[in-house]
C-alpha cells in the first residue's frame, strides 16, 4: 500500500499569511502614512509661513541661476515688476524693464558673483515696471549650490530711493549755498595738486570761472608777492598736523588790483600714515573792512581837521622820547600852545571860519619845526609840540628851546586871511600863549610833563597872553591846587558836594527815550569843578571806585523811582564808567550788590564805557563785560572813533549801543570825509546789532544828516542841555 500524497496540503509562505501577521503590517503602514501626512502638513505650514514671511518682507528677495533667470522671487519683486510669481520664474529682467543696458548689467552681475563665488554688496538701479521710474538699491548677493550642485545666486535688495533722493536734495541745496555763498570756497586734492572753486572765489579775484586752471600754481600766482612766504608757511604748518590754516593776506585780481582776504581751511582727509590727501577752505573778502580799519586808525591817531597827530599819538611819542633822552643823555622839550581869544572867532564868524584858522595854524607850526619834532592838536584850539633831540648841555638846550618858541610865536602873529560865510575874506590878527618844559630823564611821566607845560601856558595867559613861558618850580602852586582838590575829593561825597545832572536823549521822532547821568562837583571854595579836572584826579588817586559806586547808587535809586508807576517807567538811564573801575576785580560784584538793593528792571540801566577799554587786559575786560550783561544791564561804547577802537575787538564785545563822539558831529556839515566816517560808524553799529546814538548835536542840519544816515537816537544842546534831576522831572514828566 502506498503512503498518501500531501502535495495538495502544502501552502506557499507567500500565499498563506496568518491573520495576526497581516494585522501587524497594516498597522505599521498606517502609522507611517499618518507620520508622513503629519510631517507633510508641518512642512506645508512651515512653507506657508516662510512664504508669507518672504512675501511680506519690504526688501526684494530672489534667486537667479547662472543664466540670470529667476528661480525664486518674493511678492515685493513681482509687485515692483508688475507681474506674478508664476510668470517671473524662468525669465530674466529684460521681460519687465525697458532698459536693455540695465538688464545686461544684472546678467553680468550674476556672472561676476558666480565667478568670484564670494558674497558682495553693490549699489545698483532698477526700473519700476509699473511707474517706469528708476529706483536705487543696496543689494547683498550670496552665491551657493542647490542640492544638485547647481550654482545659484541669492539676492537681498533694499530700496534706498527715498534716501538717495533726500541726499540729492540736500546736495543740491548745499551746491546752491556753495555757489551763492559770500565765501569763496576751495577744495584742494593734494594727491594730484588740483584745486576746485565755487563761483564766489572767481568773483572775488575777478577771474572768469570757466577760465580757471584749477591748479595750485594758479593759486600761488594770485598771491601778493610780499605775502606769499608767510602764506606758504601757514599752509605747510597745517599740512604737518599743526593748527588749522588761518591767514590774513593780500591777493591780486587778474586786472592787478589788490584784494585783502581772510583765508582759512584744514586737512579733512589723510591716509593711514597721516599723509594729507585733501584740504578744503574758503576766502572772505575783507578789503572794505581793512580800508575802514585804516580810516579809523588814521582818525584814532591823527586829527581829522588839521591832519596833525592827536592826543593819543602825542602821548605815545612822548613816552618813547622820555626813554630815548634818558638813554642818550640828551634833552627834550614839550611846548603847549593855546590860541588867544579863539572863542570869539567861533562866536563872531562861526565854527567854519574857526576851523580855517586852526588849519592855517597847523601849517605854520609844522613849517617851523624839524622832521624829528612832532606837532599835535591836543584838542580845541590847543596844540602841543614834542621837540627832540635838544643839546646834551642844559644851557644850550634852553637856548634852542627859547629860539624855537620865539619863531613859533612870530609865525603865529602873522595876519590870517579868513573866509567869513556872510562877507568877503577878511584879515585877522591872532596870537597864542606858549608854555614849555624841558626833560632829560625818566623822573617825570608823560602826563606830568603835559600838565607842567599846560601850567606854564596858563601862566603865559595870565601874563597878558601872546607870551612864552618856561615852567619853573615856582609854578608848583598849580600842582598844589591839584593836590588839594584830590584831598577835598575824598570828603566830597560825605559832605554832599557831589550831585548829578541829566542830559536827555531823543529818538528819531524827537521823543524822550532816556538820559545820561553827568557827575558834578560844587566845591565850597573853588565853586563848580569841571569833571575833566576831577575825574583824572579820582582815577589817579584810586577814588574813582568810590565815586563810581556813589553815581551807580544814585542812578539805581532814581531809576527805581521812575519805574514805580511814573511816566518815566520806560526811560533808559546811562551812567559813565571809568576804565579804572572796570579793571577792579570787585566791580561786577559791587554792581550786582547795588542792583539787589533796589527794585528795578535792570535792562533800563546802561553803563557807558569809552574806547580806552580796548587798551586794557582784553580777556579780563571781555569776561567782566559779559558778567555785567548777565545781570541784565546794557553796555554802551562811548566816544567811538576817538581812541583805540579795533574792528577785531568790537565784534567780540557785548555792546548794545554805540555813541558817535561829538568831535565827528561838530565837523559833520562841512567835511565830506567826516560824513563818510559817521555814516560808516552808523552802518557798522547796525551791522553789529547795536543802537547808534549821536552826541553833541547842536544844529538842525547836523540832526538832519544824522537822521538821514539812520542814527537811532540824538543827544545835544539842540534838543536840550543838561539839567538837575528836579528840573528834568518838571520839564518832561507831564509832556
Amino acid at each position: 500500500m502506498t503512503a498518501p500524497s500531501d502535495a495538495g496540503d502544502r501552502r506557499s509562505p507567500h500565499s498563506e499569511v496568518s491573520t495576526e501577521t497581516l494585522t501587524s503590517d497594516d498597522d505599521s503602514l498606517h502609522a507611517r502614512l499618518q507620520a508622513m501626512s503629519s510631517r507633510l502638513e508641518t512642512l506645508q505650514a512651515e512653507n506657508h509661513l516662510l512664504r508669507t514671511l518672504v512675501d511680506t518682507h519690504p526688501d526684494i528677495l530672489f534667486i537667479k541661476d547662472a543664466k540670470g533667470l529667476f528661480r525664486f522671487a518674493n511678492r515685493t519683486l513681482t509687485d515692483f515688476y508688475g507681474t506674478t510669481l508664476e510668470d517671473i520664474i524662468g525669465r530674466d529682467d529684460s521681460h519687465y524693464t525697458g532698459n536693455t543696458e540695465q538688464s545686461r548689467f544684472f546678467r553680468r552681475s550674476v556672472e561676476q558673483v558666480l565667478n568670484k563665488f564670494e558674497r558682495e554688496q553693490v549699489f545698483e538701479d532698477a526700473t519700476d515696471g509699473t511707474t517706469g521710474e528708476i529706483n536705487h538699491f543696496r543689494s547683498i548677493k550670496q552665491p551657493f549650490h542647490d542640492i544638485h550642485g547647481k550654482p545659484l545666486v541669492a539676492v537681498l535688495a533694499h530700496n534706498i530711493t527715498a534716501e538717495v533722493r533726500e541726499h540729492e536734495r540736500k546736495s543740491r541745496h548745499i551746491d546752491h549755498i556753495y555757489d551763492t555763498s559770500l565765501e569763496g570756497f576751495w577744495d584742494w586734492n593734494i594727491t594730484n595738486s588740483s584745486v576746485t572753486h565755487n563761483r564766489r572765489w572767481s568773483e572775488i579775484l575777478n577771474v572768469p570761472h570757466d577760465e580757471l586752471h584749477n591748479s595750485l600754481e594758479e593759486f600761488a600766482s594770485l598771491l601778493h608777492p610780499e605775502d606769499t612766504p608767510e602764506v606758504m608757511v601757514a599752509i605747510q604748518d597745517c599740512l604737518e598736523g599743526g593748527t588749522p590754516y588761518y591767514h590774513r593776506h593780500r591777493m591780486l585780481t587778474r586786472d592787478g588790483n589788490v584784494v585783502w582776504v581772510i583765508d582759512k581751511g584744514d586737512v579733512i582727509e589723510r591716509d593711514h600714515d597721516g599723509t594729507p590727501l585733501r584740504m578744503i577752505g574758503s576766502i572772505t573778502d575783507i578789503t572794505r573792512i581793512v580800508e575802514s580799519e585804516a580810516l579809523l586808525h588814521q582818525h584814532s591817531r591823527f586829527d581829522p581837521l588839521t591832519k596833525l597827530a592827536n592826543r593819543a599819538t602825542l602821548i605815545d611819542a612822548l613816552q618813547q622820547a622820555i626813554i630815548i633822552t634818558d638813554a642818550r643823555d640828551t634833552h627834550g622839550a614839550l611846548i603847549f600852545i593855546d590860541l588867544d581869544h579863539f572863542k570869539k572867532i567861533n562866536d563872531l564868524l562861526g565854527h567854519t571860519t574857526g576851523d580855517h584858522l586852526l588849519i592855517e595854524v597847523a601849517h605854520r607850526l609844522t613849517g617851523q619845526v624839524r622832521e624829528t619834532d612832532l606837532v599835535a592838536r591836543f584838542g580845541g584850539d590847543e596844540f602841543v609840540i614834542l621837540v627832540q633831540p635838544l643839546s646834551h648841555d642844559p644851557q644850550a638846550a634852553c637856548r634852542e628851546l627859547d629860539e624855537l618858541m620865539e619863531r613859533l610865536q612870530q609865525a603865529l602873529n602873522q595876519p590870517y586871511t579868513l573866509s567869513d560865510p556872510q562877507s568877503q575874506p577878511l584879515d585877522h590878527h591872532s596870537s597864542a600863549s606858549l608854555g614849555s618844559i624841558m626833560f632829560h630823564d625818566r623822573a617825570l611821566s608823560a602826563e606830568e610833563l603835559i600838565r607842567r607845560a599846560d601850567i606854564a601856558m596858563y601862566r603865559a595867559k595870565e601874563a597878558g597872553r601872546n607870551q612864552t613861558v618856561r615852567f619853573d618850580p615856582s609854578m608848583r602852586v598849580e600842582l598844589e591846587r591839584a593836590v588839594q582838590l584830590e584831598n577835598d575829593l575824598r570828603r566830597a561825597i560825605e559832605h554832599e558836594e557831589l550831585y548829578m545832572e541829566l542830559q536827555p536823549q531823543f529818538d528819531r521822532g524827537l521823543k524822550l527815550v532816556g538820559a545820561e547821568c553827568l557827575l558834578r562837583w560844587r566845591h565850597p571854595r573853588f565853586g563848580n569843578i569841571s569833571p575833566y579836572e576831577f575825574i583824572p584826579l579820582a582815577e589817579k588817586s584810586q577814588l574813582i571806585d568810590s565815586l563810581g559806586d556813589w553815581v551807580l547808587e544814585q542812578a539805581c535809586r532814581l531809576l527805581a523811582g521812575w519805574q514805580n508807576g511814573t511816566g518815566f517807567a520806560e526811560l533808559y538811564l546811562s551812567v559813565n564808567v571809568s576804565v579804572k573801575q572796570l579793571e577792579s576785580p570787585h566791580y561786577v560784584s559791587n554792581v550786582a550788590r547795588t542792583l539787589g538793593q533796589h527794585t528795578l528792571s535792570p535792562e533800563y540801566l546802561q553803563l557807558e564805557l569809552t574806547e580806552n577799554v580796548f587798551a586794557t587786559d582784553m580777556p579780563a575786560t571781555v569776561a567782566r563785560m559779559h558778567e555785567l550783561r548777565s545781570l541784565g544791564l546794557r553796555l554802551s561804547l562811548d566816544d567811538f572813533g576817538t581812541g583805540f577802537s579795533s574792528l577785531t575787538y568790537i565784534k567780540h564785545l557785548p555792546f548794545d549801543e554805540l555813541k558817535v563822539d561829538r568831535s565827528f558831529v561838530n565837523d559833520l556839515e562841512n567835511d565830506e570825509m567826516n560824513r563818510r566816517m559817521v555814516n560808516f560808524m552808523v552802518q557798522l553799529g547796525h551791522e553789529l546789532g547795536m543802537c547808534v546814538v549821536a552826541e553833541g548835536v547842536e544844529t538842525s542840519r547836523q540832526r538832519e544828516l544824522l537822521l538821514e544816515m539812520g542814527c537811532d537816537a540824538l543827544q545835544g544842546y539842540l534838543m536840550d542841555k543838561p539839567m538837575g534831576i528836579d528840573d528834568f522831572t518838571a520839564r518832561y514828566l507831564d509832556t
